[in-house]
């Protein structure tokens, strides 16, 4: 059994029997707590993608929204955002559901999940891959990483420390060297019919780029093209005017937030761990929680409500003092 799953475990467990988890949800009472989900994938579909820190299996986002609706008021972040600036509240705190890349997976295994609760969530979609065959560049490079027995996350990483050219440039020749894999359609990006039920269902859909890619490493001309073009297609498909933009692996800087406003979003949401409070929110870079399915197990592998009640109030956080990623 492995000790820090066992410690994280105690530590949980034992602040919810003494009510400290209990206070902490309270004492979040006027604050902004905003969760970074990606995928929602069966058990055995999770092993097989190549970082499973993205996903999460149905039955632990089912606990997770089985909590948010006992102890918390959840909607889509745009909503969140304005009911906080007007001082509304239903005496719960506030909290929002986020998903990254927007993935078919999320309309498959998530939004039954969302609607069996009553929640409603907040989509970020890659708006050039919406309704095609084609995959993001890091899931292309994950299965030709994989299939060569390398440790995909972490060479991904690297990648992303190259220039745009030599990314596009590696990936060709790693992809050269595989054979082609027949795709799921869960690890596809959502058609325009998906973006337009989430919208009919109440969930709101935000931009997460054209192409994803990484906004800091582009010039002027292609940042403000990524933010503002995503929005006008995003806007057509989804049938919904959209106000909520999320970065790319969290990379942003004074100038891409700028062209972020620049193109019309009211708000963004970054990868910077933690809970948003008044008077110290930056609303182009909304903090989030990133859910990891792997630190919320028990040292048995059930899912854990203690734990995930510690990860939202920002007890994990305190205590072993670590942040987050997206």
């Amino acid at each position: 059994m492995p000790l820090k799953s066992l410690l994280r475990n105690t530590v949980a467990v034992s602040a919810q029997f003494l009510g400290q988890l209990g206070t902490r949800e309270r004492r979040q009472r006027g604050a902004l707590t905003v969760l970074c989900y990606h995928r929602v994938l069966p058990k055995s579909r999770r092993q097989q993608y190549f970082d499973r820190q993205l996903v999460v299996t149905p039955e632990m986002f089912d606990l997770h929204c089985h909590v948010l609706a006992k102890r918390f008021e959840v909607v889509p972040l745009h909503t969140a955002l304005a009911n906080w600036q007007q001082g509304s509240t239903s005496g719960k705190p506030l909290a929002a559901i986020t998903f990254d890349d927007g993935y078919r997976d999320n309309e498959t295994y998530a939004a039954p999940i969302l609607r069996r609760y009553g929640l409603k969530a907040t989509f970020y979609v890659v708006a050039g891959l919406v309704g095609t065959n084609e995959q993001p560049w890091y899931d292309r490079a994950g299965q030709a990483l994989m299939y060569s027995g390398k440790d995909a996350p972490v060479e991904i990483n690297k990648a992303k420390d190259m220039s745009p050219s030599e990314r596009h440039t590696w990936l060709r020749a790693l992809e050269a060297e595989v054979p082609s894999k027949q795709l799921h359609d869960d690890d596809l990006i959502m058609d325009e019919g998906a973006l337009r039920r989430l919208v009919a269902a109440g969930h709101e859909i935000g931009s997460h780029t054209v192409t994803h890619p990484l906004l800091d490493q582009l010039d002027v001309t292609r940042l403000e093209d990524e933010v503002q073009r995503s929005k006008a297609m995003l806007e057509a498909a989804s049938g919904s005017k959209l106000s909520g933009f999320c970065y790319p692996n969290g990379n942003m800087t004074t100038a891409v937030k700028a062209a972020v406003a620049k193109a019309g979003y009211v708000y963004a949401v970054s990868a910077n761990p933690g809970i948003n409070r008044r008077g110290n929110v930056d609303r182009l870079a909304v903090k989030r929680w990133f859910i990891s399915q792997d630190r919320l197990l028990t040292p048995w592998g059930t899912p854990s409500s203690a734990l995930f009640r510690a990860e939202v109030t920002g007890l994990a956080q305190q205590v072993f003092r670590r942040g987050g990623t997206s």
